[in-house]
């Protein structure tokens, strides 16, 4: 008999011995779970499907990671957003020592792809975007794995990436049902009443599904609201005396390119702008410098900041008013992440909700658009197609694979444009109130309020937190850079 086989087989016996608690410190090396942790995993090992609420920062990706080692079952296929995301869960992995794992994208050259498709059943985590699991030839060797677990990771995208932009979002039930229903986990950080019903419409279908929703509540941030009419200014002199890391957030790449450059011409250390025009090698690049503490501030849109594993982000600062308190919560969450004291800033002008009210506008027009091919045959169908963006192309081959077809496209129209003008209307709540902020944000998530902290947002105690405790390396003393240090600082030679 196979040596091998005889290992696993003791080691197998060994594990299914062993408690929860127990093969956690041995396996992973932590002494006990977060909360929710192990609801989520003791749900998966019963075999339910189960949809994990969990906050920033409380470990997510083990609610995964521990089934797949514990029962030692087949491939572990977690469908992620975000490549920036994907290649960071992969490099952790690798990290502690995990080499059968790989992340499915457009990172991957031709040579390569082939080869690991040849060889999928020798994975055991296998990372893969929504669009790439969507093609059929690729779907095709995922339906000859034994899959152990099915991950949804970052599921609120579903009901909020999936009806706009990424489509394919809202084929993965179907996926599911092609892949013979394998036991699946959904897991997010936020999701409203509306957002896990959307989830459970869109993901799951006849398995028993077990919910695990811990509390948005994070007590080390501090919430504040800056009314201003200079926000660069405000910018300067707030950023002046940061010596720890912090994200400011965009809703145009061009002005996070604009205030990037206006902002490193006055600060003694590196900041960088980040967005989805960048090549994903750039992206990559400037995330693990971001992570090393090699850029103080990162100047970013939305493409930015999904799972990153950086404990020491102190402040995370709005620069443009989100479109919604669920995409507040989770880019603002992204602070704190080791516990430790951090700060939520959002600088509002009146009238900065309108580039929301624009661009939604803008789509639901385009996707109205659309509603003129509803009669028209598929040949006639095909005639239009270079008239049509990528979106309308991406939505109209949804409509045409999936079971609700123009109907469920029509009936979904009217509703979420009314829902995304809600959520525009409640983040302005948000920035204009004088009640207590973490109180409207946990109303928000159906959540009982907590009790006062002695530390909590700018509307129960007026004056910011220090975030300066733990400052990190200086990387660059003072303004007076020569034009070799300007050449550096532009171009990160050198770092």
């Amino acid at each position: 008999m196979n040596l091998n086989f005889i290992n696993f087989i003791c080691w197998k016996k060994v594990t299914t011995n062993m408690t929860l608690e127990a093969f956690l410190e041995k396996t992973f090396h932590f002494t006990r779970f977060h909360e929710g942790q192990k609801e989520t995993i003791e749900n998966l090992l019963r075999g339910k499907s189960t949809l994990s609420i969990l906050p920033t920062g409380a470990g997510k990706s083990l609610c995964y990671q521990f089934p797949s080692y514990y029962q030692q079952t087949g491939q572990t296929v977690i469908v992620s957003p975000l490549i920036s995301l994907m290649e960071d869960q992969v490099s952790l992995l690798r990290k502690n020592g995990e080499k059968s794992v790989v992340a499915i994208n457009s990172l991957l050259e031709k040579r390569s792809k082939k080869y690991v498709m040849s060889r999928l059943n020798h994975y055991r985590f296998i990372f893969i975007s929504p669009e790439s699991l969507s093609q059929p030839e690729i779907l095709s060797y995922f339906k000859e794995l034994q899959i152990g677990l099915f991950v949804v990771d970052e599921a609120h995208c579903i009901s909020q990436w999936g009806h706009d932009f990424r489509p394919s979002y809202l084929a993965l039930k179907e996926i599911k049902a092609q892949l013979s229903h394998p036991l699946t986990l959904a897991l997010t950080a936020t999701a409203t009443p509306e957002v896990k019903e959307d989830i459970y419409h869109q993901l799951f279908d006849v398995e028993e599904v077990a919910e695990v929703c811990q509390s948005v509540n994070r007590e080390n941030i501090y919430y504040e609201v800056v009314e201003t009419e200079d926000k660069l200014d405000y910018l300067e002199t707030f950023l002046q005396d940061k010596k720890v890391p912090g994200i400011i957030y965009f809703s145009s790449k061009k002005e996070a390119d604009r205030v990037s450059d206006w902002l490193n011409a006055r600060l003694p250390y590196l900041v960088q702008s980040y967005h989805a025009d960048m090549s994903n090698d750039d992206r990559i690049r400037i995330q693990e410098q971001f992570i090393h503490d090699d850029i103080r501030v990162l100047c970013a849109t939305s493409a930015f900041g999904m799972g990153i594993n950086k404990g020491n982000i102190r402040f995370v600062v709005h620069y443009h008013v989100p479109n919604s308190l669920e995409n507040f919560v989770q880019e603002s969450g992204r602070a704190g992440r080791d516990g430790k004291q951090s700060l939520s800033l959002v600088l509002y002008q009146p009238g900065d909700e309108q580039i929301h009210f624009f661009l939604q506008e803008q789509t639901y027009q385009e996707k109205q658009d659309l509603l003129f091919l509803e009669n028209k045959s598929a040949v006639d169908r095909q005639t239009f197609l270079s008239a049509m963006t990528d979106s309308q192309k991406k939505w109209l081959n949804q409509i045409e694979t999936s079971q609700e077809g123009w109907n469920g496209y029509k009936q979904t129209l009217t509703k979420k444009k009314r829902q995304q003008e809600l959520n525009i209307f409640k983040m302005m709540d948000y920035c204009q109130t004088s009640a207590c902020r973490r109180e409207m944000i946990q109303h928000y998530f159906n959540e009982q309020s907590i009790k006062k902290q002695t530390i909590c947002c700018d509307n129960c105690c007026h004056e910011q937190p220090d975030i300066n405790s733990e400052p990190v390396e200086e990387k660059q003393q003072n303004n007076q850079l020569t034009s070799q240090e300007k050449l550096e600082k532009m171009f990160f030679l050198g770092i």
